[in-house]
């Protein structure tokens, strides 16, 4: 039986692989990361073990995109020159006949909302959606019912989070960005301890909702029997 308390890392970008490496990882003493690169993968490095709990990425490359490119500038600077500015937010503004604190915030979203729209026909363009994602925390439903799966995430939008949840993830966490690799790096070793400590309260919420059932789980469902024995006894050795 195993007594390793497993994370189980799931990305298909070798930077962010990179990052839970050597910015993550050593925050998580008692912690075992297994890191792949997709489901497939993650069944083969699993051998048999089970995660405490699932830690997933939720964009990446779409494999039913024909041909992926990077938007030409033009098509993107003709995009966005109609997309609104702050002149029309305050256009009329101090005579606005009615609420007008609404009425400039709903003026400021959509400015906001048409990047957002520039940033996901570009996504498309480029072959990026959270197909990958949502793909995946299916299969982790379907081949490790009871294990808890959250996403990590830099490119999540409203939509997505709709799509996150209607998918059953226990929790969502937006990847720390600075403005360049060296400043997402500081800022990721940074964020770190907070990390580890929402992945082990998951996977401790887990195991509090099914401990006083235990008897249930066992006896009526299979072989949820080795995921609650195996997950318990990690617990314990993780707690040590």
């Amino acid at each position: 039986m195993q007594t390793e308390l497993i994370i189980c890392f799931m990305d298909d970008s070798p930077f962010e692989h990179d990052l839970v490496k050597n910015e993550i990882a050593p925050f998580g003493k008692g912690l075992k990361f297994v890191q792949v690169y997709n489901f497939d993968e993650a069944v083969k490095e699993l051998s048999g073990r089970i995660p405490g709990i699932f830690l997933l990425d939720l964009w990446g490359l779409d494999r039913d995109c024909a041909l992926p490119c990077i938007t030409p500038k033009e098509e993107l600077e003709s995009i966005a020159s109609g997309i609104n500015t702050l002149d029309n937010v305050y256009e009329g503004l101090d005579t606005f006949n009615g609420d007008r604190t609404n009425e400039y915030l709903k003026r400021l979203f959509s400015i906001v909302d048409g990047w957002r729209s520039l940033f996901m026909c570009a996504c498309a363009r480029a072959g990026q959606n959270n197909k990958y994602g949502i793909g995946n925390i299916g299969r982790v439903r379907k081949e490790y019912p009871g294990v808890p799966a959250v996403f990590y995430t830099r490119k999540s939008l409203i939509n997505d989070a709709v799509a996150m949840i209607n998918a059953g993830t226990e929790g969502l966490y937006i990847k720390p960005t600075g403005k360049n690799d060296h400043e997402t790096r500081i800022l990721t070793r940074e964020f770190a301890p907070c990390l580890i400590d929402s992945l082990v309260k998951t996977v401790r919420i887990k195991i509090e909702e099914i401990r006083p059932h235990s008897d249930y789980y066992i006896h009526n469902l299979g072989q949820t029997d080795t995921y609650l024995k195996n997950l318990i006894t990690c617990w314990k050795e993780f707690k040590k």
